[in-house]
């Protein structure tokens, strides 16, 4: 007779599954070179906030056609507040604000810290106390972002194509990204990952579209050529609407602890897009200060 109690077969990981997981990592690995792109015809701060302003109008259009449900209690539209402000307004305008201090490949490294703060933070609000085992992966990721921070490498180049101010600036986006993300987290349950991020964007607008409004004035539009065009668009759809959209679907489909380790490959696939694709120059310390960072995180991970 058969075990009528088995447990339901695991996702399975096709090709498809593994296609669309691959096409978010890349979108999003892309976003830093994109917006450094931008910052050549575009203030960083009109660059952030307009990418988002634009991709939270579309992620209005989906929730109504798609209809995803309206975050009845006042609890949920605040914490839908929260996500859509810190990690779709504050977060795009700050990391574009790093990335006119910084390079490309500084601001991915920092980011892989993102994992780290979204579990310290949330573990913080549940008043949990992590494992011993998160904290030596967290201490050895922070050390290799301080020795990428506070050292400069005088083989890559200008100290001043990576400098302090542009590092922190990421840093500090980096933490408050971790916030929108515990709170859009606790939402996920109720409202689905799709309709979490979507209406979490739309949420942004509140902020978005009367900060835009401001900045509008004191833009060159004029001076905003393809390139910088292009640079908002990709943002705007690839790394925003297209990329959430791939990796979305891959979760559900190939399961969430198996394709979000694939994560782990976004600080590799940025670096090397920043080194092809804008000719920034990789010394040791960077190597070095990337491979401490990547492997702390994932201990950290595997004791969260």
């Amino acid at each position: 007779m058969a075990d009528i109690a088995a447990k339901p077969a695991a996702p399975s990981l096709s090709l498809p599954v593994a296609m669309a997981a691959i096409g978010a990592l890349l979108l999003w690995s892309g976003t830093g070179v994109a917006n450094k792109v931008a910052l050549q015809e575009i203030d960083p701060l009109t660059a952030g906030l307009l990418r988002s302003m634009l991709a939270g109008f579309i992620a209005l259009a989906i929730v109504l056609v798609l209809r995803f449900p309206f975050p009845k209690s006042g609890g949920d539209r605040l914490l839908f507040l929260v996500s859509g402000v810190t990690s779709f307004a504050f977060w795009p305008g700050v990391l574009s604000l790093g990335l006119g201090w910084t390079t490309a490949s500084h601001a991915v490294l920092i980011m892989a810290l993102l994992p780290v703060f979204t579990a310290l933070i949330a573990k913080a609000i549940e008043r949990k106390v992590p494992r011993p085992g998160w904290w030596v992966g967290a201490a050895v990721a922070l050390t290799g972002t301080t020795v990428l921070i506070a050292i400069r490498d005088p083989g890559t180049g200008s100290a001043s194509e990576a400098t302090l101010l542009g590092d922190l600036t990421v840093l500090a986006g980096s933490i408050t990204c971790s916030i929108g993300y515990v709170a859009g987290g606790k939402l996920t349950p109720r409202y689905g990952m799709w309709g979490g991020t979507f209406w979490s964007l739309t949420m942004a607008l509140i902020v978005l579209i009367p900060a835009v409004a401001i900045l509008i004035p004191f833009t060159d539009w004029g001076a905003v050529g393809l390139a910088g065009w292009g640079g908002i668009a990709y943002m705007t759809f690839g790394s925003s609407i297209a990329g959430y959209s791939l990796w979305y679907w891959a979760l559900g489909a190939g399961g969430i602890a198996r394709i979000g380790t694939w994560q782990f490959g976004m600080p590799v696939i940025g670096v090397i897009l920043a080194v092809v694709l804008l000719g920034e120059p990789v010394g040791w310390l960077l190597l070095l200060a990337g491979t401490t960072i990547m492997a702390g995180t994932i201990i950290a991970q595997k004791f969260a």
